[in-house]
């Protein structure tokens, strides 16, 4: 009766569907596509050679070990994400989650280890208390679940003053970014390979600031990135 009454439909097309994300749908978003550039995992469409770096990536230093993602950040893909994170829609992760975790499948440096522990990335507590949730860490006990790993909290995004990096410069990314992410107090040790979790990879400002925090910690020794969307 209840499905008579509210059926379920696919939450892009709008038609009726046992999932919340419809198969179709599903199969029509954008995958990053292949070759990819080894550390920063962006699309490099054959242009790079001899070279685990692209040119982008270049030059910055290398904090983190790799980068991957599962979607390429087009306006299907955005939208979609907009009300994951702002919308209160939280029962995405059931059609979300799985696309990360074929990404894993896909990734050599995620099978070589079996005690990988996710870091979700994480938002100002204003911020939290208004969306209601953390949409990386949404993402993060999901993917947890599918994969059998534990998630733990080590990062906290830091003072009032901090800017959202939605309509910044590449540059501003960088540095607004520095001065927001920093470890929880009282953490000083952690396990040795870490996943941090997003859901979006635009610059890379956010990875490579929470990956600096994360390298202080006592026992590190691999840290990679997972997001959901990867940006040209």
């Amino acid at each position: 009766m209840l499905d008579w009454l509210y059926p379920n439909t696919c939450e892009l097309c709008g038609e009726l569907s046992g999932a919340t994300i419809c198969p179709a749908c599903l199969a029509g978003l954008e995958r990053v596509p292949r070759p990819i550039c080894l550390y920063c995992g962006a699309p490099t469409y054959g242009l790079e050679t001899g070279t685990d770096r692209c040119r982008c990536c270049r030059v910055f230093p290398r904090v983190y070990d790799f980068a991957r993602a599962a979607l390429m950040r087009t306006p299907v893909t955005t939208e979609l994400v907009h009300a994951f994170k702002y919308a209160r829609a939280s029962h995405l992760c059931v059609a979300l989650a799985p696309l990360l975790a074929n990404v894993w499948e896909q990734t050599p440096e995620l099978r070589e280890h079996g005690d990988w522990v996710l870091v979700p990335v994480p938002v100002e507590r204003g911020r939290l208390m208004r969306r209601g949730y953390n949409q990386a860490e949404e993402l993060a006990r999901a993917l947890g679940k599918l994969r059998g790993l534990r998630m733990l909290q080590l990062l906290q995004r830091v003072g009032t003053e901090y800017t959202s990096q939605t309509r910044l410069s590449a540059r501003e990314r960088q540095l607004n970014a520095r001065q927001a992410y920093r470890l929880i107090p009282g953490i000083t040790e952690a396990p040795p390979h870490l996943l941090l979790v997003d859901d979006v990879y635009t610059t890379g400002a956010t990875a490579r600031a929470c990956a600096a925090a994360l390298r202080r910690l006592s026992g590190v020794q691999k840290i990679g990135v997972l997001t959901l969307l990867r940006a040209e």
